[in-house]
């Protein structure tokens, strides 16, 4: 795992504060059979975990649940609501849980019985979730970190604004109507549209943002 100066983390923890986030993962994880805790920053890159999991490419469920919350919390703001834990669900019993903490993480865990995720709600309102919490707010910032964005959302231009914000709604009606249309290829797709938006709007590109915002649509449209 990355070490506690790896400056592509979003932010650093002591070798104490690895020691105690470890622990928590592991009890988070409890005795919830083949359960798998994942922590990641907001960019979904893995800090720490507990119980691999075989079979399961951990980088590429990283990514594509930052893409998700990226997603879910620009719906959030929209409705003038906090952050969204999410929950998917998998035909085989098992389900996939993204729990942001502290404005720096997300907890990522994939739990295999269907009350997985009502235990795993109970802990996170707890004591263990309030401590896990308390870890995150106490890492300092990485050695190196992405310069922030040269646009703040006010500045942004009303109608690229309100084109964005339709475009998540978009993608959440479609993620909740057919959680099998949106495949790993297609998130990754999602993801790489989402970045080179931020890239576009942090040059001040207005008219790429439009064309990206539009094209994307289009490309939403035409999905099964």
């Amino acid at each position: 795992m990355a070490g506690p100066a790896d400056a592509n983390i979003g932010f650093t923890l002591t070798p104490d504060g690895r020691s105690r986030l470890l622990g928590i993962l592991d009890r988070l994880a409890g005795d919830q059979p083949q359960t798998s805790a994942v922590l990641t920053d907001l960019a979904g890159r893995i800090v720490e975990l507990v119980r691999k999991p075989l079979g399961v490419k951990l980088d590429e469920i990283a990514a594509l649940a930052a893409g998700t919350h990226a997603s879910s919390q620009q719906l959030a703001t929209t409705m003038q609501e906090g952050e969204f834990a999410l929950v998917f669900l998998h035909d085989d019993d098992r389900q996939v849980a993204v729990w942001p903490v502290a404005g720096r993480a997300l907890l990522v865990v994939i739990l295999r019985n269907s009350q997985g995720f009502g235990e795993l709600e109970h802990r996170m309102d707890g004591a263990l979730g309030r401590e896990l919490a308390a870890v995150i707010e106490s890492a300092r910032e990485p050695l190196k970190s992405v310069p922030p964005p040269r646009v703040a959302p006010a500045d942004i231009p009303a109608p690229i604004s309100a084109q964005m914000r339709m475009l998540t709604e978009r993608i959440m009606l479609l993620q909740a109507k057919s959680p099998a249309g949106f495949a790993p290829d297609v998130q990754a797709k999602l993801l790489k549209a989402r970045d080179d938006l931020g890239r576009t709007i942090g040059a001040l590109d207005w008219a790429g943002a439009t064309k990206l915002l539009v094209d994307t649509g289009r490309w939403l449209a035409g999905l099964p």
